[in-house]
């Protein structure tokens, strides 16, 4: 996969995560502050991760 694909990737977890975290606010469903933690960790250390790939280059 190269920059591109990680960056698009990333988009769309962190749409999808703010989609949830909405939906259960408005359902009233779930622990949401204990899903809001979880999930922006791991959001957090998705887009990182993907600043390390992009920093790094792509391979020949």
């Amino acid at each position: 996969m190269n920059q591109n694909t990680y960056r698009r990737l990333m988009l769309i977890l962190t749409i999808a995560y703010g989609v949830l975290i909405a939906a259960l606010a408005m359902l009233g469903l779930g622990n949401l502050g204990l899903v809001a933690i979880v999930g922006g960790l791991v959001v957090g250390l998705g887009w990182a991760l993907t600043a390390v790939v992009a920093k790094r280059g792509p391979t020949p």
